[in-house]
């Protein structure tokens, strides 16, 4: 039962993925479409490209705020008192 759970979420996990492409694909035509201009269009598909990255690397980004938090968390807290 886990094994078939762990492969529904993997599924699940690459549909979202090829989501956001095809979102991030949208975008960029659509910025095209509306503007005819390079500039804007490079900035939607630097746009596009960050989304896409930030989704692929979820795990990786989530235990380095996970690691700050915790960090921050140690360095003791100083109270101002009057």
């Amino acid at each position: 039962m886990v094994d078939i759970m762990a492969g529904f979420l993997e599924d699940a996990k690459f549909l979202v993925i090829l989501a956001i492409g095809v979102m991030a694909l949208v975008f960029v035509v659509a910025t095209w479409v509306r503007t005819k201009s390079m500039v804007p269009t490079l900035g939607a598909i630097l746009l596009g490209a960050v989304v896409i990255w930030g989704v692929n690397n979820f795990d990786m980004l989530e235990n380095q705020v996970n690691e700050d938090v915790q960090h921050n968390d140690t360095q003791g807290r100083t109270r101002v008192t009057r």
